[in-house]
């Protein structure tokens, strides 16, 4: 005979260790044991049921004229739709059916505060005569009973905040709602009207098993008869027990006293929770709106429309109803290839083979196997109702209800609204809601808020200083004047009116409505892919309840490829940026984890080591997790999980589960080992961009090229381990331009644990650890990434256009704009080694101010120079009239067309904006459009020589090597090589080129005076640092004037100083020619490839440049001692000459500043048109353009001439193409055009002016 059933409760230990089981005594359960079911366990042999058939009939009463209890049992399946008709060869498939019974006294209310009425939830299998499957979820039925039976007590409700919290029963369903998660009509998986029956989805065992259950079948009755089919009744029984475990979570944590608020409320955080973060989720699906083929968009998908409904507001306005067709949803149904999905039978052919957490609740039969194989059940669907998706919670919107609703503000007038104590104003809370409105579940903006809220607040009688404290702390904030970051956004919202919230949301309706005309299929397509994004942030976690209930996208067949989307203001849905991604992984893995923890960590605090397959909790299923599993009731060492179970020790008992509420096996957080974990990070790295399996091939063949060893290799790899690490971590591995590639903190951190557990090759490997990479300190760096502003979207593009308009006013005199503007025309250096380099400062200094990377316009993409090409010509984002703030949603003139030019005049003369080459503004309908954009061939020719060079610049000394030109008399296509010890550079050419496109641009931008205040200005120069950067990256060795400083600049190019004398203070060339993640950013590779660039040192293979010099002397070469010296007997050996290809070149020398601008179209002397069109005229060899200091803003002459080397500088056209019209004389024909009058220049004023006038010069190849 077994003993009686003892009673224990459980200690969650949260450190991975065993949970704590104690026999309960007489103390304890006087003390904890004092609800209705409490106190009826210890009645009689009430603790010895042991079926859920039984509990149950404990309460019936259904032959009695005057029941004592009334019982009410719904019925709840995932595929209670399907039908087995469709498949009968499918015996196995079961439709996953649970029962949910309320019981209560008759002809009382059910959840109600009286504490002599109670309301009990009993949730059962689909097997309710059997043993121990009450209070279980379906996924354990294969598990057995112990020895004998136990209950085990998990805690009281009010600890959902407290030490239990997201442990045990409070995982999921912590702000007192039993089981419900959908809470809203159409009833997907409900047994109710619109279900209508889930007959054709029962096998026969099932209708064996109900037949006979009077309270599942009435007496001669269909199975399940006795059900009731309206779920609704359950939705108000769920509704009314969340608002009153809210009123009395309210009244525990807010007043000392029923009319007293509390100094210091408790639990502050978890509270503030419900508003900033997603704590638990509900699903639900499309309505018909009545009419034939339409449904009702849900709008819980657009926005929170869970919590406003429930909050009282003045946020919002009267929303239209926004309507599909269903012909254009099954369309993009197909076109996402969405279906329903469930595990295979052993004996069946899988479609898909998924992770084990990936649609929710555990279904390995063995916790090793990390995979599973899962059948589609239902095709290009995504089961009973359209539109699947996961919405913001009834319990969320019930919790920030209550917390702004704490106590009634008396008011005499009582036709007035009520008004509240709450934490946050009404103000406060409309700038919260509004931050990030378009996505009310997984806002990583909202969530990241969360970490200013402070985690206590006192109230001073009047009101809370929570609100107060919170924007203080957000004001303080670095990021608070970056304008596209949640602080900043916030901060803008918080003195916008309720009419400017309200006018935000009609517009983004608005661009939904829009959206949905034009094309439904890709609108629909496009929002059901947001609805995948969700469910695959959510499905991982413990939290996921709803396993094949909700569709699974086949478009996007990868688990591991990262899926992060969200919803815009404008109605479209883009990637989330790289802070949300990070915030979302993160917080997701802490919740996740053998210590839950729903509140984030703080950006700056590092997140917990990723936990190993065997370590993850499993997802929970219906009812409360590790709820009626096996347990020896106390004897022996407890068996505890927070949520999680090991069916493979289940395994070792036969038959069915205990009937308790109890716990099983919680393993250890394993180690990450080779084969499951570090191997796969390597050849399939998950982060990177484009193909993982493609990008972790390459890396592994170069490390066979250049190390000559295998980073596929166990052995390989765990003797280089630490090394490997270091690399990784200080990102000079793997080789990359694009940071995406950079391996991220999760998979460093995995490998690091990895190394220290000892480099366990399986799980079956148990090496001694040994900490051999210690936990770093330091924090990784981020970079700024100034990206293609081609590649921008409408949302990012006009983030940039706000930062502009915002800080910089570019349309207001006396503004920063006219300030920066004027800096440039009176510091800018040029002719010289620092000319790139200082406007490489000046960049920074202009993003420091904006908090924004500027992005760059490549003009050296190939496809700039194909007059038929979108990246032809201006950006068209630089000709648009009108942009829409990211903020307050208005339309304004758009900063990138209408910047106000020096003082207010432009060059041109044509008005207060700055103007550009007509040609350009006009289009592909100008007459000269070919001609213009064909110049681009000449350009991007000249770029490419330049980054052909092989030294940056020449020092002063190498300029004047060999015999200057002026001295030779006579040029031909065979001139002397001693006369020509030339050497091209790469700063004099480079500029060459840029000055061509400053006047291409024109006319503003063609004056350097003006030039700074043309904001295309800006992404001009950063694509010119760009090309700069390639060229010092792929020469490491170069040599700089280091010590010259770039005034007016401090600080790395982050501030500046007019005034200070200490010349050392200043930023200097040196601090500037280094590579730009130094600097703090990088680049992002541009939309359109570069015409060629060289490669960079890694892909050479230099680590590291060398270090030179430690000589007395330099011999040259043919003196005794060098190493090219031939010697033989003491006396060198002559070396015989060997013939040299020349080919010309046009040079100017002595070029030196001027006051205006200038073109120069250089012609073969026998030119028959002196029409420079490359594309049409043979004769035109190329165009070099001066760039004239201007003649300042008072006109009186260039600012600061002294910025300009004096006469000294050369401009080269290469001209081998033009070999043979050249070869007859030394004679070339020039153009020269005055850039700011249009007017051609006499030869006779052009030769007064220095280095005017050209030379052709035959030069080595």
């Amino acid at each position: 005979m077994s003993p009686p059933p003892q009673l224990y409760w459980r200690k969650f230990t949260r450190d991975g260790t065993f949970d704590q089981d104690t026999l309960a005594d007489g103390k304890f359960l006087a003390e904890n044991f004092t609800d209705f079911f409490g106190r009826w366990l210890q009645e009689g042999d009430n603790s010895n049921v042991s079926t859920c058939h039984d509990l149950v009939m404990k309460f019936w009463d259904g032959n009695n004229d005057k029941p004592k209890y009334d019982v009410n049992t719904f019925a709840v399946a995932d595929a209670g739709w399907f039908s087995r008709k469709k498949r009968p060869d499918w015996t196995w498939l079961t439709p996953s059916l649970r029962f949910l019974t309320v019981v209560k006294l008759n002809h009382k209310e059910s959840i109600s505060t009286s504490p002599d009425e109670w309301t009990l939830f009993i949730v059962g299998s689909s097997r309710p005569t059997n043993k121990y499957k009450f209070l279980q979820r379906h996924t354990f039925e294969k598990e057995t009973p112990a020895e004998y039976q136990a209950w085990n007590y998990f805690g009281h409700s009010r600890d959902a905040f407290g030490d239990a919290s997201y442990l045990g029963p409070f995982n999921g369903h912590v702000n007192g709602a039993c089981i419900m998660k959908e809470l809203h009509e159409p009833w997907m998986h409900w047994l109710g009207n619109e279900t209508s029956s889930f007959k054709n989805a029962l096998s026969p065992d099932d209708v064996k098993e109900f037949q006979n259950l009077p309270w599942i079948t009435l007496e001669d009755d269909d199975p399940l008869s006795a059900i009731n089919t309206n779920p609704g009744d359950l939705e108000d029984d769920i509704k009314r027990g969340v608002d009153r475990w809210f009123d009395t979570r309210r009244l525990l944590d807010y007043f000392s006293s029923p009319d007293q608020i509390k100094e210091n409320p408790s639990n502050l955080p978890r509270w503030v929770a419900h508003l900033f973060l997603t704590t638990t989720i509900n699903i639900g699906s499309a309505l018909s709106n009545g009419s034939g083929g339409k449904y009702i968009l849900p709008p819980n998908h657009l926005y929170d429309s869970e919590l406003l409904s429930t909050v009282s507001t003045n946020l919002m306005p009267k929303l239209p109803q926004i309507l599909f067709d269903e012909s254009d949803y099954k369309q993009a149904v197909k076109n996402l290839q969405l279906c329903i999905l469930v595990s295979a039978d052993d004996g069946e052919k899988a479609d898909i083979t998924l992770p084990w957490n990936f649609l929710g609740g555990d279904r390995r039969d063995d916790p090793k196997f990390e995979n599973l194989r899962f059948m589609k059940l239902q095709e290009n669907s995504e089961g009973l109702s359209p539109f699947n998706i996961l919405h913001a919670s009834h319990e969320d919107a019930l919790g920030v209800q209550k917390m702004q609703s704490i106590q009634k503000l008396p008011d005499s007038n009582s036709t007035a609204p009520e008004s509240f104590i709450g934490l946050f104003s009404a103000q406060t809370f409309n700038a919260i809601m509004m931050v990030d409105f378009w996505n009310p579940i997984y806002s990583w903006k909202r969530g990241i808020l969360m970490q200013y809220v402070p985690l206590d607040t006192r109230f001073d009688g009047k009101q809370y200083d929570l609100d107060a404290r919170f924007i203080e702390k957000v004001k303080g904030s670095p990021n608070a004047k970056i304008t596209d970051t949640p602080e900043y956004e916030f901060l803008q919202l918080l003195n916008a009116k309720p009419e400017t919230h309200q006018k935000a949301i009609l517009a983004y309706f608005e661009a939904i409505q829009a959206r949905m005309k034009k094309d439904p299929v890709g609108t629909l397509e496009d929002y059901l892919t947001l609805a995948e994004s969700r469910r695959r942030i959510y499905r991982p976690l413990p939290l996921d309840e709803f396993g094949p209930t909700m569709p699974f996208a086949l478009k996007y067949p990868d688990p591991n490829v990262p899926m992060y989307l969200e919803m815009t203001p404008n109605g479209t849905t883009r990637d989330i940026p790289p802070r949300g991604r990070t915030f979302l992984s993160k917080w997701t893995s802490n919740l996740s984890g053998v210590d839950p923890q729903i509140l984030p960590s703080k950006e700056d605090e590092p997140s917990k080591a990723p936990v190993a397959i065997d370590a993850l909790p499993k997802p929970s299923g219906l009812a409360a997790p590790c709820q009626a599993t096996t347990s020896q009731g106390g004897s022996g060492p407890p068996k505890g999980c927070p949520f999680m179970s090991a069916k493979s020790t289940a395994k070792s008992t036969n038959g069915n589960t205990s009937a308790k509420v109890a716990s099983v096996i919680l393993t250890p957080e394993k180690s990450p080992t080779w084969a499951d974990d570090i191997l796969p990070l390597i050849q399939t790295p998950y982060w990177v961009s484009g193909d993982p399996a493609k990008k972790g091939q390459g890396w592994i063949a170069m490390m066979i090229k250049w190390g000559n060893w295998n980073l596929a290799s166990y052995d390989d790899v765990k003797e280089r381990a630490v090394s490997i690490y270091r690399h990784l971590r200080t990102t000079s591995m793997p080789i990359t331009g694009n940071p995406q590639n950079y391996w991220p903190k999760e998979a460093l951190e995995m490998f690091r644990n990895w190394v220290n557990a000892g480099f366990p090759r399986d799980s079956s490997d148990c090496p001694s650890p040994e900490i051999l990479i210690p936990k770093p300190i330091d924090a990784q760096e981020t970079f700024k990434i100034r990206r293609d502003i081609m590649s921008l979207s409408r949302e990012e593009l006009a983030v940039y256009q706000s930062k502009l308009d915002d800080i910089l006013q570019v349309g207001a005199l006396g503004s920063k704009w006219q300030e920066l503007g004027q800096l440039h025309a009176y510091w800018c250096l040029h002719y010289q080694e620092a000319t790139f380099l200082w406007h490489r400062a000046y960049l920074l200094y202009v993003e420091k101010l904006i908090g924004f990377p500027i992005p760059y316009w490549n003009g050296y993409a190939s496809e700039a120079a194909d007059p038929t090409s979108s990246f032809a010509g201006i950006p068209p984002m630089f000709l648009e009239d009108k942009y829409i703030h990211p903020v307050d949603r208005s339309e304004r003139p758009n900063p990138l067309k209408f910047a106000l030019a020096l003082n207010g005049h432009s060059k041109s003369g044509k008005g207060e904006f700055v103007t550009r080459s007509s040609t350009l503004t006009e289009g592909p309908s100008s007459r000269h459009w070919k001609r213009t954009i064909g110049l681009f061939k000449l350009y991007h020719r000249q770029i490419e020589h330049a980054l052909r060079q092989s030294t940056y610049t020449s020092s002063h000394t190498a300029e004047h090597s060999g015999v200057p030109w002026a001295y030779i008399t006579t040029f031909s296509d065979h001139q002397k090589n001693k006369l020509y010890p030339y050497r091209f550079d790469f700063d004099g050419l480079f500029e060459q080129v840029h000055d061509n496109f400053h006047g291409w641009v024109g006319p503003d931008m063609a004056d350097n005076t003006y030039t700074a205040f043309d904001p295309i200005f800006l992404s001009y120069h950063a694509n010119m640092d760009r090309l700069a950067g390639i060229f010092i990256d792929a020469h490491p060795e170069s040599q700089f004037t280091s010590g010259f400083p770039l005034q007016p600049f401090i600080n790395n190019g982050t501030d500046i100083s007019y005034h200070d004398p200490r010349r050392w203070c200043y930023t200097t060339i040196g601090d500037m020619a280094k590579d730009t993640r130094s600097l703090g950013y990088m680049y992002s590779a541009p939309t359109s490839p570069d015409v060629a660039t060289p490669q960079s040192a890694a892909e050479q293979g230099i680590v590291s440049p060398r270090a030179s010099g430690g000589q007395a002397i330099s011999l040259p070469a043919g003196i005794p001692g060098h190493p090219e010296a031939k010697q033989g007997n003491g006396a060198i050996k002559p070396t015989t000459a060997s013939p040299v290809d020349k080919e010309p070149s046009v040079v100017f020398t002595e070029v030196g500043c001027t006051t205006s601008s200038y073109r120069i179209d250089v012609f073969t002397a026998g030119a028959q048109s002196l029409v420079p069109d490359i594309t049409t005229n043979p004769d035109f060899i190329g165009q070099v353009t001066r760039i004239g200091m201007g003649r300042g803003r008072r006109g009186d002459g260039p600012p600061n001439s002294g910025r300009c080397r004096k006469p000294a500088a050369t401009r080269v056209l290469p001209a081998g193409e033009f070999k043979e019209k050249l070869s007859e004389g030394s004679d070339v024909k020039i153009v020269v055009t005055n850039l700011e009058t249009g007017e051609e220049v006499a030869e006779q004023e052009y030769v007064k002016m220095p280095g005017f006038t050209p030379k052709v010069v035959w030069l080595a190849k």
